[in-house]
């Protein structure tokens, strides 16, 4: 964020004339600042939160219908990262300090001059450019590092250039290397921790104490991922060996003896290739699948299996990367790695048998990646389309065999793309119906109905957005005042009543909404009825 970036924001208050002024006289621009949108009351405000997206909801604390407090609260379950400044009298600041979780920035007592609230925007401007070059200098770092290095250990590297030049000078760039004249040998760890009752106790935090002890004797680097923690060691010198024996022994020692919890640790051959990465990674992992139950275990892969062989991580490699661009959705790109697979220069060194081989375990990863993303009807609908008719290596040669698995997997492709929007349409009618259901509910959210339909409330909100077109505030809102309306014009249940009904526990919240939506206040909407059902007499 520059200084020439303007902050947008949303101003809320129940004081007309108060949130006029502050929207027409405080010079926005020249704070920094960009006002996108003004509300009265809570509800209002998180309508504009939806739908803005506002760096800053600037807000009075006591509102209509949401206070400040739960319209805080609501707001970090759709905004986690935009900040909050509260503007209220000095007797709700013990209320306030409720709402210190929901990532409040400032908080400015009434009465306040415009001059003063000017300082203080001006104030949390500079608040939110430091948290923001704060979080830049501590993480730009190891963002450039993990950008660079998790796609080379878990992916290996699927960039244009995959020379040793090329990846030096991105180690380089990224801090990973001192100059590129730095060439240590690099070796792969891979750790896990867990309890007596063999739950994992691996958590982010554990990357701490992995760093802790591998610091002492190597240069390192650690990430943490699917309850594991892999981590990079890099050594100059002759001594890597007796260095990396004694760290991973300190390790697993520490883990009994301080945390009394159990450490299993897989640790790959040394390379002096970055390219060589992911296969160390790979090895890593090979060598944690050997620990036995119910006791820590340091695993080597030299000590579990003999070097492998030169065309098989050839072939493993080859098809990892048909895999990612077929995950990916880039039928070029998958094109091109099949190219690359099905070279004639592969079958002369290594035989017709290497080539059987590479392509059943392709199509034994397709249909993996298929079956989990879209399900056993997509496998048979892969059969039915008939596009491996004889794919049981009786190919006439290697062009033949190219084209039946380029047509295998762009089908298989075009499958998976069909389920993925049949399955977001499909989660948009799921979310509809329990809106449905539950409306009458007061406290149901984003959050809860996402809960009640295991996925996560980003997910839920994009498909509701892109299949229904309106947000889930509006349609919620929608349905309720609907139902009300159904109610108000053939019940005699009085407004209260019919207000219960509808999710709402305060009666002036659900006629302020019901007249914002329906255009007429309930009482009206009623009269309204009743002249035109008596022919106009009252």
């Amino acid at each position: 964020m520059t200084e020439k970036t303007l902050y947008t924001i949303v101003v809320a208050d129940d004081e007309d004339e108060l949130r006029e002024a502050v929207c027409q006289m405080i010079p926005w621009e020249d704070l920094g600042f960009r006002l996108v949108g003004s509300a009265s009351n809570g509800l209002d405000a998180l309508e504009l939160v939806e739908q803005l997206e506002p760096d800053l909801l600037l807000t009075d604390i006591r509102m209509p219908f949401i206070s400040g407090i739960e319209l805080a609260r609501q707001v970090r379950e759709i905004r986690p990262a935009m900040h909050i400044a509260f503007l209220s009298g000095f007797d709700d600041f013990e209320y306030a300090k409720q709402a210190i979780q929901y990532n409040i920035i400032s908080y400015m007592l009434k009465p306040l001059t415009m001059e003063g609230l000017a300082r203080e925007l001006t104030s949390i401007r500079e608040k939110m450019n430091a948290q923001f070059q704060a979080f830049q200098e501590q993480t730009q770092m190891q963002s450039d590092q993990s950008n660079f290095l998790l796609p080379l250990l878990l992916d290996e590297y699927g960039g244009a250039a995959r020379d040793e030049e090329s990846l030096t000078a991105r180690a380089v760039a990224s801090g990973l290397l001192r100059d590129a004249a730095d060439h240590p040998r690099y070796a792969v760890m891979v750790s896990a921790f867990s309890g007596e009752n063999g739950h994992s106790c691996t958590t982010p935090a554990t990357i701490h104490m992995v760093e802790l002890v591998a610091e002492k004797y190597l240069r390192q680097i650690s990430f943490y991922s699917s309850d594991r923690v892999i981590t990079l060691l890099m050594a100059n010198d002759s001594d890597f060996e007796e260095y990396l024996h004694i760290l991973v022994s300190e390790l697993l020692q520490v883990t009994e003896r301080v945390l009394h919890q159990r450490c299993n640790i897989g640790v790959s051959r040394r390379t002096d290739a970055l390219s060589a990465l992911h296969t160390a990674y790979r090895e890593a992992m090979d060598a944690l699948n050997y620990a036995e139950p119910d006791r820590s275990n340091l695993c080597f892969i030299t000590d579990m299996r003999p070097p492998a062989e030169v065309h098989a991580e050839s072939m493993t490699a080859l098809i990892e990367r048909i895999e990612s661009a077929f995950k990916s959705g880039n039928a070029a790109e998958l094109a091109r790695e099949l190219d690359a697979l099905i070279d004639l220069t592969h079958v002369e060194r290594y035989g017709r048998d290497w080539l059987d081989m590479a392509s059943l375990q392709l199509i034994t990863d397709i249909y993996r990646v298929l079956y989990t993303a879209a399900g056993s009807e997509a496998l048979s609908a892969l059969h039915t389309q008939g596009v491996l008719p004889d794919i049981g290596f009786r190919y006439r040669t290697p062009g033949e065999l190219r084209q039946d698995l380029l047509s295998f997997c762009t089908s298989a492709m075009e499958l998976v793309r069909s389920q993925q929007k049949k399955g977001g349409s499909l989660l948009c009618q799921q979310a509809l119906e329990a809106i449905d259901q539950h409306y009458k509910e007061e406290d149901l959210s984003l959050v809860s109905l996402s809960t009640l339909l295991n996925v996560s409330p980003n997910h839920l909100s994009s498909c509701i957005k892109k299949y229904a077109g309106e947000s889930f505030i509006n349609i919620l809102i929608q349905k309720r005042m609907h139902k009300a309306e159904e109610l108000l014009l053939t019940t005699p249940m009085k407004v209260l009543e019919i207000a219960q009904q509808c999710g709402y526990s305060d009666q002036h919240y659900f006629s302020y909404c019901f007249k914002k939506y329906c255009g007429a206040s309930p009482n009206a909407l009623r009269r309204q009825s009743a002249m035109e059902q008596n022919g106009g007499v009252q």
